[in-house]
């Protein structure tokens, strides 16, 4: 198991329950690197399974969180600047949305709506075909760790939309920033 997303799963799966359970995963549910995208959708399928059937929701998503792809950090220098030079939340997201196409903001009351267009996992963007809401669980990991660098303080996500769960769109609401 080589894999960077098996790894990060398993990695996870020893750190926020147990190690022999880990074990078990990796040993039924191996996938290397050189994996083409169908043998990615079916190992995520797979997984998603896997932890719905050992797991309830909510220790699936910490599970899931943990397994995010990217730190942002790099995004993150980015937005804060975008922060520094916005007096409210939708003048932030107006900022943001006029320099950046890979997402988009929008101000709701206290909360911000990170919009993605498309689906940017590796794994499973190439298959048109839907998957379990589990799956998407390891977006909210990374926009926890994005929005936490950009407002310097602990953020709360929750996935609202899913474009592998059917919706157009990916919509994950972040709540517990202010300016």
């Amino acid at each position: 198991m080589d894999n960077p997303q098996a790894i990060r799963l398993y990695d996870s799966l020893c750190i926020n329950k147990d190690t022999a359970l880990a074990e078990d995963f990796a040993h039924k549910f191996p996938l290397s690197k050189s994996a083409d995208y169908e043998r990615k959708f079916k190992w995520a399928v797979d997984i998603c399974e896997f932890l719905e059937s050992h797991f309830n929701d909510d220790s699936i998503c910490k599970i899931r969180e943990a397994c995010n792809c990217d730190t942002g950090a790099s995004k993150a220098v980015k937005m804060k600047s975008y922060l520094q030079n916005s007096k409210d939340l939708s003048d932030f997201a107006e900022k943001f949305n006029l320099n950046e196409t890979y997402a988009k903001l929008e101000a709701k009351d206290d909360s911000l709506l990170f919009i993605y267009p498309v689906c940017y996992c590796s794994c499973v963007k190439r298959i048109d075909k839907p998957l379990s809401k589990t799956w998407c669980y390891c977006t909210l990991g990374y926009a926890k760790a994005l929005f936490e660098k950009v407002f310097d303080r602990k953020v709360e996500v929750e996935l609202l939309e899913s474009i592998k769960i059917g919706n157009n769109r990916c919509v994950i609401k972040v709540t517990g920033m202010t300016l």
